[in-house]
């Protein structure tokens, strides 16, 4: 593998965002107050990438700095019962930025109970631009979303505070179980494209 001289020479904070995006994906797992799993061990090579034992400092020294799209996804062990599933993706792109979280979470039906545990793990990834007042809003927009799923419905919907974006979809397993995701980004508009201030506000 050849590498111009200017790669080189960037490899080095190429590298360091790539350990830091590890390590908040590590600390995310600690983080969020959630007793009802067990996660596994944030393992140290991101998807797609599978690596032999043993080769892992060699594979972060020549391509972790050089990657255009990665993601670590986490399955929990549920120790509680009422929690059939808890899954969570993030995804990295171009320059080690982030893309996206996604959590899945597959439940008995408890409005308060799985917007409280979203809004908790949304908080506890603590993205670009996430202010105090964030979890209050998105825990009542998941509280409005989730009262109107009734057995055989599913239901969607998008919304922002400040500069998170959240996609959020519901729907029922068997009763009393549900399935819900949401999707968090981050954005420099509002829904309707207007472009926000320095504090996230269109």
């Amino acid at each position: 593998m050849f590498l111009r001289r200017s790669k080189r020479r960037d490899a080095g904070g190429l590298r360091a965002k790539f350990v830091a995006n590890r390590d908040k994906v590590r600390a995310w797992t600690s983080r969020w107050e959630c007793p009802e799993v067990e996660w596994p061990t944030v393992s140290a090579i991101p998807l797609p990438w599978l690596v032999m034992p043993g080769g892992e400092e060699q594979w972060l020294d020549i391509h972790a700095p050089f990657m255009d799209a990665y993601q670590w996804h986490l399955e929990a062990r549920p120790v509680a019962d009422g929690v059939g599933q808890l899954q969570a993706t993030w995804e990295f792109g171009a320059g080690h930025e982030f893309r996206k979280l996604t959590i899945r979470f597959r439940s008995v039906y408890d409005p308060g109970y799985l917007a409280e545990k979203l809004s908790l793990g949304i908080q506890a990834a603590a993205l670009k631009g996430w202010q105090d007042d964030d979890r209050h809003s998105i825990y009542n927009w998941l509280c409005e979303g989730l009262d109107e799923v009734d057995p055989g419905s599913m239901v969607r919907g998008n919304h922002r505070s400040g500069f998170l974006l959240s996609e959020f979809r519901c729907s029922w397993v068997n009763s009393p179980e549900v399935t819900t995701e949401v999707a968090t980004t981050i954005t420099n508009t509002s829904l309707n494209g207007a472009p926000l201030d320095a504090d996230g506000k269109d």
